[in-house]
């Protein structure tokens, strides 16, 4: 069990496109409420924790943080369970999202409920990791999608394991394509994976859009951590370094 130093985080920027989180006070339906009043009053059935961090915002980052979070690991009869738990300064539960990996580290499911957007939903994989699933339920409204994609799928919460399982390569220079979960959406979209650096026992990777467009409007993503580091999960505790 590893508890990360807290700091100043960036990565609020990259999840509000991803997740097309815009400040709301729409509702989420009533089960994603109880989820999620469940995890607040008992974040320990999401599993062992891993680390905590706190989101300040980008250009006031003196003060309380806007957000606290944290990394939990729960061990399954299918695989790992990672959930990312995001609270807001009341103390309130707002978004948990969940991924489900094979011991390989494959995605296999990757569940949201988001009471700030007003949103729950759900996406299953296939075991080939080509073909994807989506349930999603937007205020009230239920829709579905399926994708088929050639790249393997990653989440927010899936990223550190597959960062560890391909480390060899990628801290040997490989750049990795892979598609990024945006379950609002019903869709993923293209990233590449790559190391940035490596200092004084961390490492630091980059995750670019590799679309154009989305590239001028989104600045790469870096998370970085050493692979020492291990929290237990399969999984590098990484740190984002924006």
């Amino acid at each position: 069990m590893i508890f990360a130093p807290v700091r100043r985080l960036t990565m609020a920027a990259f999840a509000a496109w991803c997740l097309s989180a815009a400040f709301s006070h729409a509702q989420a339906g009533p089960a994603a409420n109880l989820n999620l009043e469940t995890l607040r009053l008992s974040p320990e059935s999401a599993g062992a924790l891993i680390y905590r961090g706190d989101t300040f915002a980008q250009h006031t980052p003196a003060g309380s943080p806007l957000y606290r979070y944290e990394r939990r690991v729960l061990s399954t009869p299918s695989g790992l369970v990672a959930s990312h738990l995001t609270s807001d300064q009341g103390g309130r539960m707002i978004i948990a999202e969940s991924s489900l990996v094979s011991p390989s580290n494959e995605l296999r499911r990757f569940e949201v409920a988001n009471l700030q957007a007003g949103f729950t939903g759900v996406v299953e994989i296939s075991q080939d990791g080509r073909h994807l699933k989506y349930e999603l339920q937007h205020n009230g409204a239920v829709s579905t999608a399926s994708e088929d994609v050639a790249d393997p799928v990653v989440s927010g919460p899936s990223l550190f394991g597959f960062i560890l399982k391909n480390w060899d390569p990628l801290t040997a220079g490989a750049t990795l394509p892979v598609r990024m979960l945006v379950l609002k959406d019903k869709t993923t979209y293209g990233f590449d994976l790559k190391l940035e650096k490596q200092a004084k026992g961390h490492t630091s990777f980059t995750l670019t859009p590799s679309n154009l467009l989305i590239r001028l409007a989104v600045a790469p993503l870096r998370v970085g951590g050493c692979r020492s580091c291990c929290g237990g999960d399969h999984s590098e505790p990484l740190d984002n370094l924006g």
